[in-house]
């Protein structure tokens, strides 16, 4: 059955031949000009006489189906509750807009819209309908704003649609988060990562009271707002648009990354890149590029560092809630030392389960006569053991391996 059917305003014509009950009948009629053919429609038989006497509700008959030539074809008898009887040559049929019609018009919308007009589609959490993220920096501060694919901020006429948990949501105003310079945010302007292109998870949140809010965390992995860090200088914080009637049970979704780079030092400037398709994903993503880093190291064992560190390279990328990492340090044989263990600082802290350390999943080392243990981290540090960093000894370590950064709930 179409619910969606057309019409023709004030439309009469007469049955050409008398028909009985049942469908194997032709209904054919003296005139069906202008009649739609593209859609069924429902056509009321005898509501009047041919001199136009109004008869009663119990002669009428409503009849849909669809016109084809000067007939009135496939169609279904006794519908919106009249009742199925003979018509002779003769019989007045017009079309007339009937309470039927409205339901099923409403009917048909409502299988793929709610009752505020919102369109219901099956796209995953966190897909924008006419929204794109648009990061940007000013006097050195960084702005996530979301708007429009015409570039201006949303509004009634220009509205952005996102499924968050299992209802849609319009976005009808300016929605934005700026975070200005002069703070560590995420701990992105430490020694470690300062002045290296991070990249950032952009969040869409809500709760009944602030509606639909916006941040932006390093972590991928958020569905409520229980799961961010509340510390601005937290490598976990996201931040967030407002925070005024939060709760721990908020939904979060991800709707794409971005890239930029926090400056060292107190003042902690905020500066982007050129924007390209690998830099900034207007698409919910769970996983960064691979970036780099400056690891910090420290040593134990022994009493002096190694003097000669030819090469210190590592970088990392993080994937849901796992971090991986490489790191590959190299010493020539001209460096004193006589250390036998060294740490380093990882690029976003690892969790501790079951009060245990994390093994990550594999180390080599050259040099020496000692036995490398396998590396392990707790919290921010990896560690390495049973190094031989000895004076006149050429020496290497690669630590490479996945480590959680959240527990798994």
């Amino acid at each position: 059955m179409d619910k969606f059917r057309k019409g023709k305003s004030n439309f009469a014509t007469t049955l050409v031949t008398g028909i009985g009950t049942g469908t194997s009948e032709t209904i054919t009629l003296n005139s069906t000009a202008g009649l739609p053919t593209d859609t069924e429609i429902v056509l009321t038989f005898n509501r009047v006489t041919s001199s136009g006497v109004v008869n009663p509700t119990s002669l009428v008959e409503r009849i849909r189906g669809k016109i084809s030539g000067s007939t009135l074809t496939a169609y279904t008898r006794g519908v919106d509750n009249t009742t199925e009887q003979a018509h002779s040559a003769g019989t007045v049929v017009e079309y007339i807009w009937s309470g039927a019609d409205l339901n099923d018009l409403i009917d048909g919308i409502l299988e793929q819209h709610d009752q505020q007009g919102f369109h219901k589609f099956a796209a995953p959490e966190g897909f924008l309908i006419n929204g794109k993220i648009v990061p940007s920096v000013a006097s050195n501060n960084l702005t996530v704003a979301l708007k429009g694919l015409d570039g201006n901020d949303p509004s009634a006429t220009n509205p952005i649609y996102v499924r968050i948990g299992d209802t849609v949501h319009s976005i009808t105003s300016a929605l934005s988060v700026t975070k200005n310079a002069g703070t560590n945010w995420f701990n992105a302007g430490s020694s470690e990562l300062a002045t290296k292109e991070i990249d950032y998870f952009v969040y869409l949140g809500y709760n009944a009271t602030d509606g639909v809010v916006i941040g932006f965390s390093r972590i991928p992995y958020a569905t409520e707002y229980s799961q961010f860090s509340t510390t601005s200088t937290n490598e976990k914080y996201c931040a967030i648009s407002t925070i005024t009637n939060a709760v721990a049970g908020d939904d979060y979704v991800v709707i794409g990354r971005f890239a930029a780079t926090l400056s060292a030092g107190a003042g902690y400037t905020w500066s982007v890149p050129t924007f390209d398709s690998k830099n900034l994903i207007q698409r919910p993503i769970f996983e960064t590029r691979t970036l780099v880093y400056v690891p910090t190291k420290t040593y134990a064992g022994g009493t002096t560092d190694p003097q000669n560190i030819v090469s210190d390279v590592a970088s990392y990328s993080i994937s849901g809630n796992y971090c991986y990492i490489n790191h590959w340090v190299y010493s020539s044989n001209s460096g004193a030392g006589d250390r036998t263990e060294y740490s380093l600082v990882s690029p976003i802290p690892g969790v501790v389960t079951n009060s245990a350390r994390i093994i990550l999943m594999g180390c080599n080392y050259v040099g020496g006569t000692s036995t490398v243990s396998a590396p392990r981290i707790s919290g921010a540090n990896i560690s390495v053991t049973g190094v031989s960093m000895s004076s006149g000894v050429a020496w290497e370590s690669y630590v490479s391996g996945l480590y959680p950064i959240a527990k798994l709930k």
